[in-house]
């Protein structure tokens, strides 16, 4: 009997062992990604001024980012589960995003979470190359072609993003502009800086909260949120994650935020943010956090600091 016990509880023991190495490793692996991800932020294109979603059938669209000049820095593959007129009617389900980097090469990701609802798995790859991406269960092959062309090959289909011409073709026909469509209402074009950031702010109350995503027509982040207003308002990209941001300017006290400045949220004795909002006055803040884009009370919400934004 005392022998079946010590066997036991060397089985109890090597569980538990085994079950520390899984959480050590998870953690690793965890560690290994959020790195990956600090990395891709900081190494991405940021010149981008623009960007529109454009149709390209009843399921599907296509939204992009393109700088002045037409070049075409990040495009994301959207899949609707209803199908979608000229304006905006459902969020997408699924979505694939790819994004350049100075380096010359492309990173790709889905709207497929890892580690509860937290990261993404990141695929990089350059010219020549490519991978195969999961929109939902639909199989989608990704490949950059030496002569600097993305297409996205799904249900026999092919969908080219000529990243320098900026030009975009569905199975070899070019898309239309006619096709690009806005959220919900226009970017407001009048009034000061900061009116117009407000104004643009609130235009995307209601967006549901994706972690990574990039489009307002299948969901963003709090980071690609705050980017994306002062794409439309400013046409000047400030990058979609908070690691980049946080550097844009001096941190100032949070009492001393102006509006259109950006409020971030640090754990005590950590080097980056995790969270990012933007002042709109009268002691308020608009954020994409918990379910969707809504309005908070500053006091509420405890930001650490902030950074005026010129």
């Amino acid at each position: 009997m005392q022998k079946r016990w010590w066997q036991a509880a060397l089985v109890l023991a090597g569980c538990f062992v085994g079950w520390q190495l899984a959480q050590v490793g998870a953690q690793a692996s965890y560690n290994s990604m959020f790195a990956r991800e600090g990395y891709f932020s900081t190494h991405e294109r940021l010149d981008a001024t623009k960007t529109y979603d454009r149709k390209i059938s009843r399921y599907k669209s296509v939204y992009v980012t393109q700088t002045a000049k037409g070049k075409i820095r990040n495009a994301s593959l959207m899949f609707y589960a209803k199908p979608q007129g000229k304006h905006f009617t459902h969020y997408a389900s699924h979505w694939i995003n790819v994004r350049t980097l100075r380096n010359g090469k492309l990173y790709a990701y889905n709207d497929q979470t890892v580690y509860g609802n937290y990261l993404v798995a990141y695929h990089e790859f350059g010219r020549g190359h490519g991978t195969t991406i999961y929109a939902g269960k639909r199989p989608v092959k990704l490949h950059y072609s030496k002569k600097g062309n993305l297409l996205f090959t799904y249900q026999k289909q092919t969908l080219t993003v000529h990243m320098s011409s900026g030009q975009v073709n569905l199975n070899g026909k070019a898309t239309s502009a006619k096709a690009n469509r806005t959220f919900k209402r226009a970017v407001p074009t009048k009034g000061k800086r900061t009116s117009r950031l407000i104004a643009d702010a609130k235009r995307y109350l209601g967006v549901p909260y994706r972690y990574a995503g990039r489009d307002a027509f299948g969901g963003l982040d709090c980071a690609s949120f705050v980017d994306q207003v002062y794409l439309d308002v400013e046409h000047r990209d400030i990058g979609g994650m908070t690691g980049v941001q946080q550097k844009l300017g001096k941190h100032v006290a949070v009492r001393h935020a102006k509006k259109g400045d950006l409020l971030f949220w640090q754990i005590a004795g950590q080097k980056y943010t995790y969270h990012v909002a933007m002042a709109i006055g009268k002691g308020k803040l608009i954020e994409e956090a918990g379910k969707s884009v809504h309005v908070s009370k500053i006091a509420n919400r405890h930001p650490q600091f902030a950074i005026h934004m010129k």
